[in-house]
């Protein structure tokens, strides 16, 4: 056996040096070997707690390995290190944020929850070259030493097949989906290269588009100013969906780093223009709508311990500007903030409040400025709302508002039937949209679960002997003038109570018929973690828009956080 290895490195070294020095580093990192563990199964396939962080994607297989035999320097005795077997396979379905799904490849293999996986670990794999493909495969042999190279005569079954035709390494899976391709030229490959086009913002054409607002102007600009084919690849089928009718009055504005927790569209500043504010879990931005553009204008930012909630706007002293209204905790004790344009910026004037807030518009009183203080550890959104008052620099708390003991602040709009009778739509804690009446009388609830929100707190600190679940701030429900309902829409798995991914959103709008909820129309489904929502006048046409936040991209140790504004047109 020695005599073999040492003729296989002979014959390595005899290449010409220039041609093992060929492999891109992309190649290398595409199917470098990360190490991960098996989380747990779900159904017929298994959770691994790998994702897009370290280059994971769909196709991808995973080894399961067992650790074999010790290696042991023949005269120190030192162990330097044990071989890994490959008891299995598995591939990758679904990458995920912190976890993927992966499914069987072997029929033979049972994983359990904490066996080690390793990405193409020892994955068979089978070289064909449709055309002359010089010192090639020595070179990926000798990059990707990992892979189980398997001769031609192998009779195994190779998981991946790397095929050179057309001048392109084609890497495809047993099942004849295609993993990678890199260009082959001059007897070299290379990476390919990717652009990627960003949608930073929207500009108009030469030539004014009348009788349009400044939205349609640059909806209608979409194709010719960013290259998408009339859409951005952050959305899937933009526009309003209905009676299966797709229209294109849509916009989606610059990246915002961060993860989003709340969105309102007021005049803060008095100047009887609408401004936008977005509340990311430790700053506040205010943006404002400028010849399609939707610009930055301030950042207020917050001490570190600070962590944001939630974000609503109300004018409580009528001065023409609408104050900001941020739900926030230090730890486990609350610590809201308000936020108000004065004296030519925008400043926290009023902080450190125990209470949480939001703005809900109530039947008999319209919008109403709620507040909420925490319960307890087993029950934190069970105390019974009031309403809330403001005295200079100082806020007042005011009556309670009677409700069904099933609501909080967050999770509910009050609307009146065709009898004219109080009604409550809800979301419950598993998401499941209720309607109940003023007297708890529980009378529709949907098939489906609706809001998924990903905004959370923790209600007291966890002691050894017990581990403290986090409470989810509930999705925003409202209404419009016409009496539909408003209800987000969050797909992604609710396995895990302490870790949600939403993935896909939309808002769906109901209308109450005397019996059910009954869906009028909804937006089409767009990539990404809908944050929130409201219905205002962005682009200060003179027309109402729906007007959300999207997370694109969740923000952690490893990136940045990507989100956007995304406004559809209502008067398709």
């Amino acid at each position: 056996m020695k005599r073999i290895t040492n003729v296989c490195l002979i014959l390595l070294f005899c290449l010409p040096l220039a041609s093992l020095a060929e492999i891109p580093d992309q190649i290398k990192n595409d199917f470098s070997q990360i190490n991960g563990t098996i989380i747990m199964p779900v159904g017929e396939e298994y959770l691994v707690d790998l994702d897009a962080s370290v280059n994971l994607r769909e196709g991808d297989i995973l080894t399961l390995v067992s650790p074999g035999e010790k290696v042991i320097h023949p005269e120190t005795k030192e162990v330097l290190g044990t071989l890994q077997q490959a008891q299995g396979y598995l591939q990758v379905t679904q990458v995920k944020s912190g976890y993927s799904y992966a499914k069987l490849l072997t029929g033979n293999i049972s994983p359990t929850k904490g066996d080690k996986v390793q990405r193409f670990e020892q994955t068979p794999v089978k070289f064909e070259a449709l055309q002359p493909s010089s010192n090639l495969l020595a070179e990926l042999k000798l990059a990707l030493p990992h892979l189980k190279w398997l001769a031609e005569t192998d009779k195994t079954k190779p998981e991946l097949v790397f095929a050179l035709v057309d001048n392109t390494l084609k890497i495809t899976t047993a099942a004849g989906a295609e993993l990678n391709s890199y260009h082959y030229t001059e007897g070299q490959l290379a990476a390919p290269a990717v652009g990627i086009i960003q949608a930073d913002s929207f500009q108009f054409g030469e030539t004014p588009q009348k009788d349009k607002s400044l939205l349609n102007q640059a909806v209608d600009n979409l194709t010719s100013t960013i290259g998408f084919g009339g859409k951005d690849k952050r959305l899937n089928n933009p526009g309003i969906i209905q009676g299966q009718k797709l229209n294109n009055g849509i916009w989606i504005g610059p990246n915002l780093n961060g993860n989003p927790v709340g969105i309102a569209v007021a005049d803060f500043d008095g100047d009887g223009q609408l401004e936008t504010a977005v509340a990311m879990e430790d700053h506040l931005q205010i943006l404002r709508m400028t010849e399609g553009k939707l610009l930055a204008v301030e950042n207020v930012d917050f001490a570190s311990p600070v962590h944001l909630l939630s974000l609503d706007s109300f004018d409580t002293n009528a001065d023409g500007k609408s104050e900001l209204y941020l739900s926030a905790n230090v730890d486990t004790v609350l610590s809201s903030q308000v936020v108000e344009f004065n004296q030519g910026r925008y400043q926290n004037i009023i902080n450190r409040i125990p209470w949480f807030f939001r703005v809900a518009n109530l039947p008999h009183e319209g919008l109403t400025l709620l507040g909420q203080t925490i319960g307890e550890v087993e029950e934190p959104l069970v105390k019974q709302p009031f309403r809330i008052n403001r005295s200079a620099e100082k806020l007042q708390r005011g009556s309670d508002l009677s409700l069904p003991t099933k609501l909080n602040l967050f999770n509910f709009v009050e609307f009146n039937g065709a009898d004219n009778h109080t009604k409550y739509a809800y979301l419950s804690n598993d998401d499941i949209l209720h309607v109940s009446t003023a007297e708890e009388l529980s009378i529709w609830k949907s098939s489906e679960p609706f809001g998924g929100s990903d905004v959370f707190f923790y209600p007291a600190a966890a002691t050894s002997n017990e581990l403290i679940q986090p409470v989810y701030i509930p999705q925003r429900l409202t209404t419009l003038p016409n009496g539909e309902i408003l209800v987000p829409q969050n797909d992604g798995p609710r396995i895990f109570t302490r870790y949600r991914d939403f993935d896909e959103s939309r808002i769906v709008a109901h209308k109450w018929n005397g019996s059910a909820l009954q869906e009028s129309w909804r937006t089409s489904s767009q990539n990404g973690y809908l944050a929130d929502f409201t219905v205002a006048d962005a682009d200060n046409d003179g027309k109402d828009e729906l007007v959300m936040v999207v997370k694109f991209k969740h923000k952690n140790l490893l990136q940045k956080g990507s989100s956007s504004v995304v406004i559809y047109e209502l008067d398709q």
